[in-house]
């Protein structure tokens, strides 16, 4: 009897999970429903604050022209609006001046839809709706976008035809894709969803982040992978730990894991029997120097030992005629000023003064062939991808493939887990070559991931 009991009770709450049965009905605007009872797990889509609200689902709307189809969570506006669960923005509308409200609608992973209507269309402070620019939704949020859980995708308002019943946000859930699902009662998954404080942290984050997880460790993202960082490689790539962003679970599961991050070309390392060793091409070199980290021997273990070269290798700081240069696969050297050598890590002890070549014969009428010439100079080195920085005239702002993301205000920088981190201080005319672009913007490769 007993374990009939507890068939009976999983039973009944898989009926709760997912929609068992088909009780559809169609109201006279043509939008399809279920009284069927469902229970989905999600994150509470308002942050904080001070929200009210009671089971509306199908009650009486435009003199009982229509039905309601969702739930009013009734409170202040600009109070702010997260992703009930992970998803890609499916549909969103921004208010023109004729009006007509502002909303977005997120699909997610788990074969639901949840919509969000009447978001802020106001200035802070104010009625005056013109506020939809700045106060609807936080830079990058656009259709495509990928969101987790708990991310900052919106605020509560008054828009669209909520103009005259105060601030609330009118939520939906609809089993399928967007606007042409099937609207059910949002009542039961809202009494058990789990309520956040603040919104989570809005990844995934731009390409070369440093991640770290709640247990220590630590990940570099790149694409849509993640790779494990040791301590070794952490410090012998020139990470600061103080600038990792600490990312959730839900988060991590955005990438796949990769191979462990390698030392990188150019780095001078002393494994733990006491030997020296300096990287280049995927490969090793018996070395000293001023500069050496430590690293396990795991860190070692791919790098196959090769004969030590007569010159410069590949990823190597040299210093010529006073000034520093990276070098490249192909020996081409690309100068480094102070700024892009702290964004890498690098510091004047890793620098090698490359030796001068012979001066210049003293017959004029020398064969000028004969002449020694210099190394090849290529284009300057970049900031490396990851790094935090603050430009002026800019603003605050994080660098990826060449392209300098800016974080629009203290909500997002906040959300994307970068408040106190420690930013690189350089001129905006270090950058001005360079393209600008938001933190999660449409030119951002994140917002296609599926």
């Amino acid at each position: 009897m007993r374990l009939r009991l507890a068939a009976l009770v999983v039973a009944g709450l898989a009926a709760l999970a997912s929609p068992a049965s088909a009780l559809l009905a169609v109201d006279t605007t043509g939008t399809t429903y279920s009284t069927d009872p469902v229970r989905v797990p999600m994150v509470f889509p308002v942050a904080g604050g001070v929200t009210s609200y009671t089971d509306t689902f199908l009650t009486c709307r435009s003199g009982c022209a229509r039905k309601h189809m969702g739930q009013d969570l009734m409170g202040a506006k600009m109070t702010p609006l997260v992703a009930a669960f992970d998803g890609v923005i499916s549909s969103l509308r921004r208010e023109t001046t004729a009006g007509g409200g502002n909303y977005l609608v997120i699909t997610g992973d788990n074969g639901w839809s949840a919509m969000y209507l009447h978001v802020n269309n106001d200035t802070p402070g104010t009625d005056d709706g013109r506020g939809t620019a700045g106060f609807a939704f936080p830079a990058g949020i656009d259709v495509g976008t990928r969101v987790l859980a708990g991310q900052l995708v919106a605020w509560r308002g008054d828009s669209g035809n909520a103009e005259s019943t105060g601030p609330h946000l009118h939520f939906e859930l609809r089993k399928g894709s967007g606007w042409s699902g099937i609207v059910y009662n949002a009542y039961p998954s809202l009494q058990a969803a789990r309520h956040i404080a603040l919104p989570s942290a809005s990844g995934p984050h731009p390409e070369g982040s440093l991640l770290r997880t709640d247990a220590g460790s630590y990940f570099v993202t790149d694409g849509s992978l993640k790779h494990p960082v040791s301590a070794g490689v952490l410090a012998a790539n020139g990470y600061n730990p103080a600038s990792a962003v600490l990312a959730s679970a839900a988060e991590l599961r955005l990438y796949r894991t990769a191979a462990p991050l390698a030392v990188r070309d150019g780095a001078l390392v002393s494994a733990p029997d006491g030997s020296g060793w300096r990287v280049a091409a995927g490969s090793r070199y018996p070395a000293t120097g001023a500069h050496i980290v430590p690293v396990a021997d795991a860190d070692l273990a791919g790098l196959p030992v090769v004969e030590a070269p007569t010159g410069p290798t590949v990823g190597m700081l040299v210093r010529w005629q006073d000034l520093v240069y990276s070098v490249d696969v192909d020996g081409v050297l690309h100068p480094v000023d102070h700024y892009v050598l702290a964004s890498w890590g690098w510091t004047a002890a890793d620098v090698v003064d490359l030796p001068e070549p012979a001066p210049l014969p003293a017959d004029p009428t020398a064969d000028p062939a004969s002449a020694p010439v210099g190394p090849e100079i290529g284009d300057p080195l970049g900031l490396r991808d990851g790094t935090l920085v603050a430009i002026s005239a800019v603003g605050p702002a994080v660098v990826s493939h060449g392209v300098v993301r800016r974080i629009w205000d203290n909500r997002e920088n906040a959300a994307y887990g970068y408040a106190g981190k420690p930013r690189l201080v350089i001129p905006a005319a270090l950058v001005a070559a360079l393209p600008l672009g938001e933190l999660a913007g449409t030119n951002s490769p994140y917002r296609s991931w599926h």
